[in-house]
Order: C-alpha cells, then sequence, then structure tokens
C-alpha cells in the first residue's frame, strides 16, 4: 500500500535515501517525461519502482539505480576479488593480502581443508607478512563495506591487533591489508564508459579560530553539514580519530590556532566527513580510458573508480586503484555547490528517464 495515488504528485521525505529523494523531485518537477508513474516505499523510502509510458519497469534500491547486474555488483562489493581482478586485466593495485578472522576461520576451515584447500591465511599471518612484503605503514579494511567503515592506517604490531581484536567483536570475516599509497586520491566516476565527475577526496579535517577546541570544531563542522544536507554523521571519539590525532600528540582538548588546518583523519571518503575538490576539467584523459576500461571488465555500467594519482593532469603520472563502487553515492558530492548538483541531476534524469527497453 503507498499513500498517495498514481498520477498525483508524490510526497517527498527529507529521510528517504538521497536516490530516492531526486528521483521524487525530479518527477514532479515534470523532467523525466518518459516517467509514468513513481511508487515509493513511504516509511523509508529505500526502494521505488518506476514505470514508464512503454510500460518498461525499473526498481531502484538505496543507491542502486538498477543498472548494474547482480553478479558484477557482487564483485565490486568484495576489495578482495576486486583487486585479484584489477591486478588480472592489468591494473596497477596496492600490494596486499587477505585474511581470515579467527571466529570465521574456525568455521570454514575443516571443510576448506577436507576439499584439498591449503591457501587459507589466518589473521595471526599477517603480521610477519607486512614485515616481510609491506612494512608499515599499512591499511586495513574489511572485505566488504563502503563508505570507510572500518578502515584504519595502522602504524605497527600493538596497532594492527587492536584493528583485528574490534573486527573478531564485530564479526568480519575478512580482512584486507594492504600498503598505504601516499598519492592523493579520488574519485571518477563513468556511465556507459563516459566520464561524469571527477574530483579529489579530501580528508576530514577541522579549521582553528584559536580559541575553540577540536572537539568543540567538530560539533561546528557536522552543524554545517546538517545545514548542507548532507547525511555525514562525525564522532569526535571516534577511536579512528582519536588515533590519528594521538599519533601527533594531540587529543580532542588541543586549541588549533587561527587558520590552522587540522586534518583528523587518514581516510578520505565523503561519507567519512570528506570534501570534494572538482577536477573534471583538468583530468588527463589516459584515467578516463583507464576508469572506462574497468567499467567494461566489470560490466558495470555506472561505477565509481577511486584512483591515487600522483598528478591527475598528467598520463604519466604514478598511480593505483584502490576501490571500484557499484552504486558510487553522489549525494556528499551533489552538496559541494550547484555545479555538482546540476552534475548530479543531469546523470539521474540521463538514467532515471530512459525506460529499460531503450537502454
Amino acid at each position: 500500500m503507498t499513500e498517495f495515488e498514481p498520477g498525483l504528485s508524490i510526497p517527498n521525505k527529507e529521510h528517504y535515501p538521497y536516490v530516492t529523494r531526486s528521483l521524487v523531485r525530479l518527477f514532479n518537477e515534470g523532467r523525466l517525461p518518459n516517467v509514468k508513474d513513481v511508487i515509493v516505499e513511504p516509511s523509508y523510502g529505500y526502494v521505488s519502482r518506476i514505470e514508464y509510458n512503454d510500460a518498461s519497469f525499473r526498481v531502484t534500491y538505496g543507491n542502486d539505480l538498477g543498472l548494474n547486474t547482480g553478479a558484477s555488483e557482487d564483485l565490486a562489493k568484495d576489495k578482495g576479488y576486486t583487486k585479484f581482478m584489477l591486478d588480472a586485466i592489468g591494473i596497477t593495485v596496492p600490494k596486499g593480502r587477505e585474511f581470515l578472522l579467527p571466529w570465521w576461520q574456525e568455521q570454514i576451515a575443516p571443510t576448506q581443508l577436507r576439499k584439498g584447500n591449503n591457501d587459507l591465511l589466518g589473521a595471526d599471518m599477517a603480521p610477519n607478512y607486512i614485515d616481510d612484503e609491506l612494512a608499515y605503514p599499512v591499511y586495513v579494511k574489511p572485505v566488504s563495506g563502503s563508505k570507510g567503515g572500518g578502515v584504519y592506517r595502522v602504524d605497527g604490531r600493538d596497532e594492527l591487533k587492536g584493528v583485528f581484536d574490534q573486527y573478531e567483536t564485530d564479526k568480519v570475516r575478512v580482512a584486507v591489508v594492504e600498503e598505504a599509497i601516499d598519492m592523493p586520491d579520488y574519485r571518477l566516476v563513468i556511465l556507459d564508459g563516459e566520464l561524469i565527475s571527477a574530483y579529489q577526496r579530501i580528508p576530514l579535517a577541522v579549521v582553528g579560530n584559536g580559541s575553540d577546541t577540536t572537539e568543540s570544531l567538530i560539533e561546528n563542522l557536522q552543524n554545517r553539514y546538517i545545514e548542507q544536507g548532507r547525511d555525514t554523521r562525525l564522532d569526535a571519539h571516534d577511536n579512528r580519530i582519536i588515533s590519528h590525532l594521538g599519533k601527533r600528540g594531540l587529543g580532542l582538548d588541543y586549541v588549533p590556532a587561527s587558520d590552522e588546518r587540522l586534518t583528523l583523519a587518514s581516510i578520505s571518503n565523503l561519507s567519512a566527513g570528506g570534501t570534494s575538490l572538482d577536477v573534471s576539467a583538468e583530468i588527463s584523459p589516459r584515467w578516463v580510458e583507464l576508469a572506462a576500461k574497468i567499467s567494461r571488465n566489470f560490466n558495470l555500467r555506472l561505477c565509481g573508480v577511486d584512483l591515487a594519482c600522483q598528478d591527475i593532469a598528467s598520463g604519466e603520472a604514478e598511480y593505483s586503484v584502490l576501490e571500484v563502487n557499484a552504486s558510487p553515492g553522489l549525494d556528499h558530492y551533489a552538496s559541494s555547490g550547484d555545479k555538482q548538483r546540476q552534475i548530479v541531476d543531469e546523470l539521474y534524469i540521463k538514467v532515471l528517464n530512459t525506460s529499460q527497453t531503450n537502454r
């Protein structure tokens, strides 16, 4: 049951996901002329059905616009398999391996060993692997997940153990351990082989005023994000922020000087509070072609490619592809400016106004 009738203006709610809110807004504004009707699950707005004038249908789910196949999306969600596939098609990726957390290893090891799989790597093997093959610092992240959740930059064995202990508590099955790539971080969004947007992702930071503590500055930044319509939720007591500050001998009571920029995290995800800088006008064609190649090989019509690159304007620069995202969330990018919102609107119109028959 819905709380509206077909053909009427559809209620839009602030708590709906950004894709759903955009769909309803664009439909109500008459900017989707090929769409006959839209039905939205009214309680959470996470699911919608679009009916086109030619009687075809599309389903959206969260940030998923209904463009990519299930297998391709599942591949992109697994950071370990993604790394394998990228390496197999000749794409440079950070060196690293996947390790089973103890609780999961206990569950699957007997069957795997019985079937002849002797390649299992337990988390207890990660410290020696890092010493022998990588060296600290390293990045550690759950093999599945998004929005930078559970991702840590680790500087030593004790810190690594702490992360693995937390993973064990959180029932993370597999962790990826990989070398730290210290280059600027970019997100390229590709639709059907064409670049939609390219922007640098800048880690969460606050700017001091000479009087407020770091904790107060984080609270002020959270209030600004709410005013901008970003659904980012900052927690000053996030252990990653505490750890990042602690490595510099600082705490939440530190008072940054006026205009001092204080970085609070080692990851640059916009959903984790990072900011963006549009580089669409200066990006070298090589990186667009690289992202389009990844999109084709993963059979993803829409995808986000996370690229570490020394110089985005140079096709000869050093690079490494960090991750592939099959349902790139664009809400934080859209909230960064009128130009960015227009880019996202145009993407959604291009996708949502195209029937499944004519795709």
